[in-house]
């Protein structure tokens, strides 16, 4: 809005005399020659009535002024002017400038095609158009009927006209003359846009390519909205589109855009943003939302719209600036690439609203500091120059971190893969067991590492399994499944509970700290089987859940303590243990798998248990071991 309220302080273009000549009289015109000025001696009044276009209407009572003098006509009203012609064999016609679709053009009470009204929501600024004249000799008496809505307290010298008559070639000749000025002063700063517009959808590939960093996503967005918004501003400002498409599809593009610019902000120096920024984003939302409308019925007038876009926004936009070197300051150098880039930004708002208050002021000097630049004879405004340098500078911003995302990236994934490598060699079976005894184990990470931790292996006479659940997920996840299961890899002690004891003195240990569930079972030949538990779920025998006591996670405390039970399994007992990502899963509707789903399966193989929590909906680690017991006989 603010580039729009600039532009409209100017004049709205008009026709220089050339040598053509036309002389007053009272309130009748004398044409000759080929072209001449109708801006002077024109007859108004405010209203509509059908028998003002009529040429015997009196209209000696109404006020004569000049087209040329600002004006703040609105709504609707009547315009009537004698002219007198000479003889003049070509055919004429009226090249009028002014807004499209707020004009009619009578003659001698006919009303004359090539100009219409229309709805306000279809109204262009002002651009040239031809109205053919029905002869070219003798007294006509011209009437416009005019109907400025009331949204057009926006455009500057609302109301205004600028007509000549001309031969039909030469109006013609015109009115090229002036459709070439307007691209002229269109199509190098759309094509600016058009680049920055471009720019913002590969952004948005690298979003979705590296989601967890979402300044790309941010950044996609500005460049889209800031580009989407001067887009529109342009094609309504030189009338190649109706006014409502800067006023709903450019404005709000600038609100968007500074809401979108602080959430690049702070996602590129990794802050959160805070509740004072929230609010003012509501704010910006609230302004567009409640504020739009009402401007645009005339309710609000244009000064108050720019003054609440100047409050609103300048502050937003040099905050941004100081956050970034308070940033940098305090450590964040990453943060010191985006200062250059936000100053281009800042300085060619500043400059516009700085117009703006020249204009207001009727300060010529301060409102002319934006004046736009001539390359031959195109035109380029100074923010266009602005925005072209803040793409060239965040590109090189966006290069240096992608490449560093990427390189980290890199060096993650090739942990990752060498902490699976480790994982998978530490989990495994053992593949000697106690006889009698099968042991089926299924493991399914639901990230690239888990963890989840089992281990079994034969001590003497003795089968000892163990299940567990660290802390944490990820990579830091996977180095303490990695130290818990390489401890028991050196440990040969067949009592639970003396396991349980010496892996949670391993994690008291540990200086990174971490915490994990864990049960352990150790089962002789003759199916004794004996359990002691650190916080995890109880095992399951043939669909029922065990009796266990439970005590402190392990790494929580120094003297924790883990007591024993006993049990016997008799021929063809199934005993299962599991993680909680069997119970923890979860549908999407957010029904969770559930404890009584779990004991109903529990009689199941490890596969049959991992493959229903996977499909009713993994959300965590899933780790199932069976134990199947048979006796032997000689």
């Amino acid at each position: 809005m603010h580039k729009f309220a600039t532009a409209c302080l100017g004049a709205l273009l008009a026709f220089s005399t050339g040598g053509f000549k036309a002389h007053a009289q009272g309130s009748s015109w004398a044409w000759s020659n080929l072209s001449s000025d109708l801006n002077d001696g024109w007859r108004t009044h405010a209203g509509d009535d059908p028998a003002w276009a009529q040429p015997g209407f009196d209209d000696s009572s109404w006020p004569a002024i000049s087209l040329t003098t600002p004006n703040e006509f609105a709504g609707w009203r009547w315009y009537r002017l004698r002219v007198q012609l000479a003889e003049q064999h070509d055919p004429l016609a009226l090249l009028i400038t002014g807004g499209g679709g707020t004009f009619e053009v009578y003659v001698d009470g006919m009303r004359l095609p090539g100009a219409q009204l229309l709805p306000p929501l279809r109204v262009t600024l002002a651009k040239a158009q031809i109205v053919p004249l029905p002869h070219s000799a003798g007294n006509m008496e011209i009437a416009l009927r005019t109907c400025v809505p009331p949204n057009s307290m926006f455009v500057a010298d609302r109301g205004v006209l600028r007509i000549r008559i001309a031969t039909l070639p030469a109006a013609e000749e015109a009115q090229r003359a002036m459709l070439s000025e307007r691209l002229n002063a269109t199509v190098p700063n759309i094509g600016i846009d058009l680049v920055v517009l471009l720019a913002g959808f590969p952004l948005l590939l690298l979003f979705w390519w590296q989601p967890d960093h979402r300044e790309y996503l941010w950044l996609g967005l500005y460049l889209i909205s800031v580009a989407t918004g001067d887009i529109c501003y342009y094609l309504a400002i030189r009338g190649f589109a109706p006014f409502s498409v800067n006023w709903f599809g450019g404005d709000p593009n600038s609100y968007l855009a500074t809401i979108a610019q602080i959430e690049f902000t702070f996602s590129f120096a990794g802050k959160r943003v805070t509740r004072a920024w929230r609010i003012y984003e509501g704010l910006l939302l609230a302004v567009l939302l409640t504020l739009q409308i009402p401007a645009w019925l005339g309710l609000i007038g244009r000064g108050f719209m720019n003054l609440a876009e100047v409050v609103l926004m300048v502050p937003a936009s040099v905050s941004m600036l100081v956050l970034l070197f308070i940033w940098y300051r305090r450590g964040n150098r990453e943060t010191g690439w985006l200062i250059l880039p936000s100053i281009l930004p800042v300085i060619g708002i500043l400059v516009t609203d700085l117009a703006i208050a020249g204009s207001y002021l009727g300060w010529e000097g301060i409102a002319q500091v934006d004046a736009p630049l001539h390359v031959g004879v195109l035109t380029v405004e100074l923010f266009q120059i602005a925005n072209l340098l803040f793409l060239l500078a965040i590109g090189f911003v966006m290069f240096f971190r992608f490449t560093r995302v990427s390189r980290d990236q890199a060096r993650g994934a090739a942990e990752l893969e060498a902490a699976q490598r480790v994982q998978a060699l530490l989990l495994r079976s053992s593949q000697e067991c106690v006889p009698g005894l099968t042991i089926e184990t299924v493991y399914r990470p639901a990230q690239e590492v888990g963890g989840d931790f089992f281990h079994t292996a034969r001590e003497g006479e003795l089968m000892r399994v163990v299940i567990g659940d660290v802390s944490g997920k990820g990579l830091g996840a996977a180095m303490l499944v990695s130290a818990v299961v390489g401890a028991l890899d050196t440990l040969h002690d067949s009592r639970p509970s003396a396991v349980l004891r010496a892996l949670n003195g391993l994690l008291l240990a540990r200086q990174q700290g971490g915490f994990a569930t864990c049960g352990c079972a150790c089962i002789a030949q003759d199916g004794a089987i004996t359990l002691a538990n650190a916080g995890h779920l109880a095992p399951y025998s043939n669909g029922e859940e065990l009796p266990l006591e439970s005590g402190l996670p392990l790494g929580i405390a120094a003297v924790a303590e883990y007591s024993e039970t006993a049990f016997q399994l008799k021929s063809g007992d199934r005993l299962t243990l599991l993680s909680d990502g069997v119970v923890e899963a979860q549908s999407t509707s957010g029904e969770l798998f559930g404890f009584d789903r779990t004991a109903a399966i529990s009689v199941q193989s490890a596969e049959a248990i991992a493959a229903a929590a996977q499909a009713f909906g993994q959300e965590d680690d899933i780790t199932v071991l069976t134990l199947t017991f048979e006796v032997l006989h000689a």
